[in-house]
Order: structure tokens, then C-alpha cells, then sequence
């Protein structure tokens, strides 16, 4: 019994398959190189080409359409190619990015056991101003309490004290050299103020 051909539209269905599953093939190797996926997509490299072999094996009756098969084809022949190169170079060990991602590991492995883990830079950064943030209240929490102890008024903006310390701090550090300034909240003349030094091991050389 003669084998029944598929018709030109289901020749064309066909191909527009064989096409949309070679692009979905090079991006799925395309992250497994880039180390986005962990596991190799060989079972859709193995359905594409049974895909390829199927449409070989069909006669296309409209030149057209042959034409696409052969472009379609020899594109996926050039990706098998492309995706053999790779996995031969990740197999020796010299894959750029199989590479770098080892070293990486490596390095890293390298730091958990030499050292403790350092915080980034914005952490640290982060935490300084919180622990500066906390100064300037505490400061703050002092004189108004002063305040009140002596009779003044304690409808004070903390934004507004905490800002006006700071251009104070600012102002003494470039005058004195130092690295810190201290403030003490004192009671002079039955009036609590705030007085701002250099703190005494802060000084820097020269």
C-alpha cells in the first residue's frame, strides 16, 4: 500500500515546528552554558533532530517549501555544531564561562574558610549611620531632659538639634584634625546647653 504524503499545509505546519523548536533548543543551551539552567537539555537536542530525520525522510512536492527545509536544516546542523564545540570545551574544562563560574566557587570556598564573611560596603555604611543616628538621639533625649530639670522650654524639633550638631561636628573636625567629636550637656547659670570638643583620641597626626 503506498504511504499517503502530507499535504502542503501540513508540510508547512511541520516546518514551522522543526523552526520554533531549534530557537527554543539554542535558548535552553544557550542558559545551560550561561549557567542559568544546571542540567543539560538533551532530550530536546535528541526530539529536535528526530524532528529533522522525520522531514528529511518527507517528499516536498512545492520547491518552495524544500528550500525552507534545506535553510531549516543546515541552520541546525551549524547549531548541533555550535552546541558540540561547547560541550567539548565544558568536558576539557576550558568553557570561559564553565570556567569563570568554577573560579568564582573556588574563591569563595576560599573566603568562608579563611576569614569570616565581611559585609558589603552599603551594610557597613548603613550601620554607621544608624549607630551615628543613635548618638545624636541619645544627645538629644540628655538636653531636653536638662532642659526641663532647669525650666526651659522642650518644644524642640529633634531634626532641626540633630542637623545643627552635625554642622557643629563638621566645623570642629576640619579645625581640630579630629576623627570624632564629643558633646556633653552641661548647666550653666541654671540654662542647659550644649557644648561640642575634639574628642581626645580622635587627633590626627600632623
Amino acid at each position: 500500500m503506498a504511504r499517503v504524503q502530507p499535504t502542503d499545509r501540513e508540510r508547512a505546519a511541520r516546518l514551522d515546528a522543526f523552526e520554533n523548536r531549534m530557537a527554543q533548543l539554542k535558548v535552553l543551551y544557550e542558559k545551560y552554558f550561561m549557567g542559568l539552567e544546571k542540567i543539560e537539555p538533551m532530550k530536546d537536542r535528541d526530539e529536535v533532530r528526530a524532528l529533522m530525520r522525520d522531514l528529511d525522510a518527507t517528499r516536498f512536492a512545492s520547491s518552495v517549501q524544500r528550500h525552507r527545509f534545506q535553510m531549516l536544516r543546515a541552520r541546525f546542523v551549524s547549531l548541533d555544531q555550535y552546541i558540540a564545540r561547547n560541550l567539548y570545551l565544558i568536558e576539557r574544562g576550558v568553557h570561559p564561562r564553565f570556567a569563570f563560574r568554577a573560579n568564582l566557587a573556588q574563591a569563595r570556598r576560599a573566603e568562608e574558610t579563611a576569614a569570616p564573611p565581611v559585609p558589603p560596603p552599603q551594610v557597613e555604611v548603613q550601620q554607621r549611620l544608624q549607630r551615628e543616628e543613635d548618638a545624636y538621639r541619645q544627645i538629644f533625649d540628655r538636653y531636653i531632659e536638662a532642659r526641663r530639670a532647669c525650666g526651659q522650654a522642650t518644644d524642640l524639633e529633634y531634626a532641626t538639634v540633630r542637623d545643627s550638631l552635625r554642622r557643629h561636628a563638621r566645623t570642629i573636625r576640619s579645625r581640630y584634625r579630629c576623627e570624632s567629636v564629643r558633646f556633653q550637656v552641661s548647666v550653666e547659670n541654671g540654662r542647659a546647653t550644649l557644648k561640642a570638643s575634639p574628642h581626645p583620641t580622635s587627633r590626627r597626626a600632623g
